[in-house]
């Protein structure tokens, strides 16, 4: 009698899962939680208390610098060829501390009289928080950012920098204030405490700092200025375990910077951080202790169940030896086996059988399917080319080699440059860009002009990429090319702008037609943007209508990289194009999208080895809430384009935002330079 494979397994293993998870369990439940515990909650709250206390005593630091030297008597006394040594005492104050980016010293109103490097003096900074705190009383502003613009000197090198703002008021004998003494600290500052902190610690986290109104100021670039809730479970342990906005697990600890001396602080809260996998390595080194003893333990138990695996064995050697008969013969054979065999076995054995002969009839079936493919891929009557990631050609259907005045047989491995035809170069540039993209792409034209008394053709191609298990970007693509019959041909360029291939004026109207009905029905919006280009008319006037029309297909190649494949791009004529986006949700897609379109034609233009410069400006209406039906749309949208223009190149509008009252309502319209 024969015994079931399972219960001989059971009773040789059970034994050893038992034994092994017992022993597991118990040393983590023991060694893990008091070693991870112990040392963790030492490292990030000692790290993070260590970096509030010294974010605090350098603000104090600070701040006592400027109430100093704002009790100069040369600062507190107003006399006149004294303006180069107040300056001297500022450049001396900046030189005492690098992190200062900009120290100044205004009059009663706001006026700066003398500054560091001279940056901003004669500048009236009266409304700034810095001089309205200062002029109180000692104050430390919260971090803010200051862009260039706002200083209103190009001599002041950072475009956009984080900064603490510190001020003091200045008076004179009798205690009236006559000026305010500020500075600028730069926020690099704080970087290099935390990475002093960081160099003194043996573990690898991550410090930072969070504002009283809860955003990040310091940290990885991908949390700063977000908003962090540390949850009131971590307040009251001080260490936890939680999940950050980039949706991993954190090992989290906190301290509050509290002030120092007669600095109050700013309410920041300094946390320390470390990715759960990292944090947990102490865990993974005693699970390796742990599966070294469940290895002997295993070992022993696989002593035991060696005598039971040999009986096994037996039969499935010889299940082996047939399957390698099959495997080096021609013919099929049957799985015989021992009665003594255990009964699952048997089982196997003539389901192997009943495999091998199932494989076989799809075998056949397999060949006879790709008989008929193949019969269909030759016999296509369109043209058809497979090509790498390289643009190297794998296969070429006869009816392409045939337009081409190529040997399909010949042109495997050969580059599509390489096969020098006039038909495959014109699609070169949608097909790299397919291959680029790893997105479709229809609708490209070309035309072979006509020899002797032939008369041109007219190809389109619809160029698809090809991808493989596994690869983030195309393996390869499929170049679909069809030859147009007059008839075709009428169609198409009764629809499409000849020289840029997009829709004309016609399609666009009965497809604003078609698909305003469809958005009245489903209740959604939908964007159209009206753009013209720039000094369009100097590049014609200086160039020549050669190099407008080259440029006018640059745009309309740039705007199909831009757009969806659901959004309609469409040229009106002359300079003017149009993008209807469909399932527009709010204001922000569209502002997006014109954004894009505004920074992608703006970029420089290489026309025949000269550089021309455009930009385009853009109205936008949206259906249904400036007008419901396609011609007061584009009405509107032309009208927003021309109020855009008016103001200066590169700029977009929204109708919404100039119709009669509006415009002061709503504080302007949007705009990018």
């Amino acid at each position: 009698m024969s015994l079931r494979l399972r219960t001989l397994l059971s009773l040789s293993f059970a034994g050893v899962v038992i034994a092994t998870t017992a022993v597991v369990s118990a040393i983590v439940d023991y060694e893990a939680s008091h070693r991870l515990q112990k040392e963790l909650d030492r490292q990030f709250i000692g790290a993070a208390s260590q970096l509030a206390e010294d974010l605090d005593r350098g603000i104090y630091a600070r701040l006592r610098d400027i109430i100093n030297v704002s009790s100069l008597p040369t600062m507190r006394h107003l006399r006149e060829g004294q303006e180069e040594e107040r300056r001297n005492i500022l450049e001396a104050l900046k030189r005492t501390q690098e992190y200062y980016a900009w120290i100044g010293f205004t009059d009663e109103n706001g006026d700066v009289l003398q500054a560091t490097n001279g940056l901003m003096e004669g500048l009236n900074v009266a409304s700034q928080s810095w001089w309205l705190g200062g002029e109180a009383g000692p104050y430390v502003g919260d971090i803010r950012s200051l862009r260039q613009d706002a200083i209103n000197n190009p001599g002041f090198t950072t475009k956009l920098s984080n900064f603490i703002e510190i001020a003091a008021p200045v008076r004179n004998g009798q205690g009236l204030v006559i000026g305010v003494l500020g500075a600028y600290v730069s926020w690099d500052w704080a970087s290099e405490l935390a990475a002093n902190v960081l160099r003194h610690q043996s573990q690898k986290f991550e410090l930072l700092v969070v504002s009283q109104q809860n955003r990040v100021i310091l940290g990885p670039d991908s949390l700063l200025a977000l908003d962090i809730h540390l949850p009131d479970s971590l307040r009251a342990n001080a260490i936890g375990l939680i999940q950050w906005p980039d949706s991993e697990r954190y090992l989290t600890g906190f301290a509050d910077t509290k002030g120092f001396r007669s600095f109050k602080g700013l309410g920041w809260t300094v946390v320390a951080r470390q990715q759960a996998d990292t944090a947990l390595e102490p865990i993974r080194q005693l699970r390796k202790v742990i599966w070294r003893w469940g290895a002997i333990i295993a070992a022993a138990f696989a002593l035991v169940g060696w005598g039971i695996a040999e009986q096994i064995s037996r039969p499935l050697k010889s299940l082996a030896a047939s399957a390698r008969q099959i495997k080096d013969g021609a013919r099929l054979i049957a799985f015989r086996m021992q009665q003594s065999a255990p009964q699952e076995i048997h089982l196997l054995s003539d389901a192997l059988g009943d495999m091998m002969q199932q494989l076989k009839s799809r075998e056949t079936a397999l060949q006879r399917q790709y008989a008929e493919l193949d019969m269909l891929y030759e016999g296509a009557p369109i043209g058809i080319v497979i090509v790498d990631q390289t643009m190297h050609c794998l296969r070429m259907n006869v009816k392409l080699a045939e337009w081409s005045g190529l040997q399909n047989t010949v042109v495997h491995g050969r580059t599509v440059t390489e096969l020098a035809s006039e038909l495959l170069g014109q699609f070169e540039t949608p097909l790299s860009q397919t291959l680029l993209s790893g997105t479709p792409s229809y609708n490209a034209e070309a035309v072979i002009e006509g020899k002797a008394n032939e008369v041109e053709r007219h190809f389109l191609a619809a160029c698809l990429p090809l991808f493989e298990d596994e690869q983030s970007g195309p393996a390869g693509a499929a170049l679909l090319i069809s030859e147009m019959t007059a008839q075709r041909q009428a169609e198409y360029f009764a629809t499409h702008d000849s020289l840029t291939g997009l829709a004309n004026r016609r399609f666009l109207t009965a497809y604003l037609f078609q698909e305003l009905a469809m958005a009245r029905r489903r209740k959604r919006k939908l964007a159209l943007l009206y753009l013209d280009l720039d000094r369009f008319k100097a590049v014609n006037d200086t160039y020549g209508h050669d190099a407008g029309d080259a440029l006018l297909k640059e745009v309309a190649f740039r705007l199909k990289s831009i757009c969806r494949e659901s959004d309609l791009i469409s040229r009106l004529g002359g300079d003017e194009f149009v993008i209807v986006a469909l399932d527009h949700k709010n204001l922000n897609n569209s502002a997006r999208l014109a954004k894009s379109v505004v920074i992608s034609l703006s970029r420089p233009y290489i026309l025949g080895g000269v550089h021309i410069h455009t930009s385009p400006s853009i109205g936008i209406a949206i259906y249904p809430d400036d007008a419901d039906d396609e011609t007061t749309l584009l009405r509107y949208a032309d009208e927003a384009m021309y109020e855009a223009k008016k103001s200066s190149p590169g700029q977009y509008r929204y109708y919404s935002l100039i119709k009669p009252g509006l415009l002061e309502a709503k504080g302007g319209s949007d705009s990018v330079a």
